[in-house]
């Protein structure tokens, strides 16, 4: 019978977790490339083996997902939640300042000159006031 099932055929969560303790440490060394040095490997490991233990508590084999894909699902969720709940500026301020700074990028390059807030906000479909909270680093050239 297969190690992680008891005899019982009850599958043995302990010995689910400590097959797949080294799935953590690779899904953060994974992450940890694309983050700041700030970011430490050993609070995405903490937060990744929480992870793994509620992929083996709620793991449900009868749904027909190998629980390899699964663990690495909840690991990652919850390396991802850790980030953000250290992160004070909300993910939509983030992505309005990544469409911003896209939009400015592209314009620059187009007119080969600073773009003005006017630009943006036509380029992006926003008012010019939005535009002007939005982008503090637009050139003030009206």
């Amino acid at each position: 019978m297969n190690s992680l099932y008891t005899a019982e055929g009850v599958m043995d969560k302990h010995s689910l977790w400590q097959r797949y303790v080294p799935l953590v440490r690779h899904e953060a060394l994974r992450l940890q490339v694309r983050l700041p040095a700030s970011v430490e490997l050993d609070d995405l490991l903490q937060a990744g083996g929480i992870g793994l233990l509620n992929a083996v508590e709620r793991y449900d084999a009868l749904q027909g997902t190998a629980f390899t894909t699964y663990a690495v699902q909840r690991i990652r969720g919850a390396m991802l939640d850790e980030l953000r709940s250290r992160d004070w500026v909300p993910r939509s301020v983030r992505r309005n300042a990544r469409e911003v700074a896209q939009a400015i990028g592209q314009l620059e390059q187009e007119l080969g000159r600073n773009a003005t807030e006017t630009e943006v906000a036509e380029r992006l479909g926003i008012d010019i006031a939005d535009a002007i909270l939005l982008s503090p680093n637009v050139a003030r050239h009206q």
